[in-house]
Parts: structure tokens; C-alpha cells; sequence
């Protein structure tokens, strides 16, 4: 049944689906130290989207103020929606597109991408996948059924590297040799002040400036480039 969801998670637009179980994400690290989610306490899976972004397609990343916040979380959004209505109408599973924000009811969305197969926390403490690399965003939705656990990827593409992530953050952020969070958020503070106009984009649809946030760190990333 897993691999039937994620093969029509894909058909709707996906680049990468996992499952996990949620007892298997009791035990991910951070909910051993936050604890878990209320809402999912007892609740069947969790079934992780991933979307491609691109170095070419920079506008799904830009943050415009409109629902969703960027255009790769709206067409994320697009599929969960699409996901959840053919698992009602098909399986009779249900099915709900969890809040992206913690605070508003999400989950650790690398944590769980790793449970379910897609990738490893990389040294630039981002997700990284052997397809794309960790050039992807990530969602999740609860679904009602239970699901064996992935198969562990033999995948450390870290091990070998050179790292220029690290060396690529214009905040020097891995200065340290382990990711500081303030330093990353400094970056993003400038980034929101710093707003773009896209030409043509604001006129036609009334679209507010957008933020182009830093990934500097992420494209740097030769995995799957």
C-alpha cells in the first residue's frame, strides 16, 4: 500500500515520497526531545512530499505574501489536495495536509524525511537526497494506515567531501565547524529587507514584492548537481 501512495504522490506532482510510521517517528532525535505532536499521538503514517527547486527555476523559492508563501509550496500544496481526495475516493484512507510551521501543528520535516527513506541530514544541516541533492522543499501529511518501515538508503555522501557549502555561506555560518542558527538568521533578515520586483509579474496579478531568500549553502551542494 506504501508503495502504491508514493507512486501516486509522484503522479500528482511529487519529485521524491516517503512513509513512515508514526511510532517509528517517536524515536526520531528531536521529538526524543521536544516530544511528539499531540495530534499525531496514535495516528497511523506520515507521508513526506518533496518538490524539486531547481538552480533554474529560482521563482519556486521566492516568498510573495500570497497563500502558501511561495509558488513550490502552493504546487505542494496542489498535490497533497489532489493525494488526499484519491485516497478517500480509491482506498478509503484519510488523509490531512499537516501545517507547514512546527508551532502551528507540523512536524520535523527532515527528521521524518530521513525515517522514511528520501535522504541523510547533510553537513550543511539541510536534507540531502541522492536524486536531487537538497535542492527540495518538503510537506507532510498524516494518513490513517499503517506502513513498514523503508529500507535504510546506503547513502554518505558527506563522508567524502569537500564541503564547499560551508564555505559558501555568506554568513560563515559553519564557521565553527557545526551549524549556527543565528548567523543563518541574520541572513534571512537581510534577505526580507532586501525584497525583488519581479517585471512584468506584479502588474498582471497584483503580486507583492518578493523575497529571494539565500541558498547559497544549498546550491553550493554537488549531490545529485
Amino acid at each position: 500500500m506504501a508503495a502504491r501512495i508514493v507512486a501516486q504522490a509522484k503522479t500528482f506532482g511529487a519529485s521524491l515520497a516517503g512513509m513512515v510510521s508514526i511510532t517509528a517517528l517517536e524515536r526520531a532525535p528531536s521529538y526524543a526531545t521536544c516530544g511528539l505532536v499531540p495530534r499525531l499521538a496514535g495516528a497511523g503514517s506520515l507521508l513526506v512530499l518533496a518538490l524539486v527547486h531547481k538552480h533554474s527555476q529560482p521563482q519556486l523559492d521566492w516568498w510573495d505574501d500570497r497563500k502558501g508563501g511561495t509558488p513550490g509550496n502552493r504546487r505542494m500544496e496542489e498535490t497533497a489536495i489532489n493525494l488526499a481526495r484519491w485516497l478517500g475516493r480509491k482506498m478509503r484512507v484519510e488523509a490531512h495536509l499537516l501545517p507547514y510551521h512546527m508551532e502551528r501543528g507540523g512536524v520535523f520535516l527532515k527528521d521524518a524525511a530521513v525515517l522514511a527513506g528520501l535522504g541523510i541530514i547533510g553537513r550543511n544541516n539541510l536534507l540531502v537526497t541522492p536524486d536531487y541533492g537538497p535542492r527540495i522543499r518538503l510537506r507532510a501529511m498524516l494518513v490513517e494506515v499503517e506502513v513498514d518501515p523503508p529500507e535504510t538508503p546506503d547513502f554518505d555522501p558527506c563522508a567524502r567531501c569537500c564541503v564547499p557549502c560551508t564555505r559558501a555561506c555568506p554568513r560563515e555560518a559553519f564557521a565553527q565547524a557545526s551549524y549556527h542558527r543565528p548567523s543563518c538568521a541574520a541572513q534571512m533578515k537581510h534577505d526580507e529587507a532586501n525584497k525583488i520586483r519581479v517585471p512584468g509579474v506584479e502588474e498582471a496579478t497584483g503580486q507583492l514584492p518578493c523575497v529571494p531568500y539565500c541558498r547559497a549553502c544549498e546550491l553550493a551542494c554537488p549531490v545529485a548537481r
